[in-house]
């Protein structure tokens, strides 16, 4: 029994020592490559989608609609787009000057 508890413990150790050795592998392989990035890529925060909550949706059941898009066609926009003067004419007049600064 303590022969077979011994051989027991001393493969325990062996493996602890082989898994030991590939996390070690692994985490140098990770650095490795964490140099070889490019410094000037940045990664971002992944995208997430938001659901409305049930309680939310009959109370206002325009929620559900996408209320980010413009309900005008592309006709209309394009008329609405070009009826706004490209440019304006502004009179600007300049403040005046004060006496401190004139003498200067």
């Amino acid at each position: 029994m303590e022969q077979q508890a011994e051989t027991q413990a001393i493969m325990s150790q062996d493996q602890l020592k082989i898994l030991t050795d590939m996390v070690q592998q692994l985490l140098h392989e990770r650095e490795r490559n964490a140099e070889t990035e490019d410094p000037y890529v940045t990664t971002r925060i992944p995208v997430t989608d938001l659901t409305v909550y049930p309680e939310l949706t009959e109370a206002l059941p325009s929620i559900e609609e996408d209320f980010f898009r413009t309900p005008l066609t592309e006709e209309e926009c394009k008329i609405e787009i070009h009826s706004c003067p490209k440019t304006s004419s502004m009179n600007y007049i300049s403040p005046p000057l004060n006496d401190s600064a004139s003498s200067a």
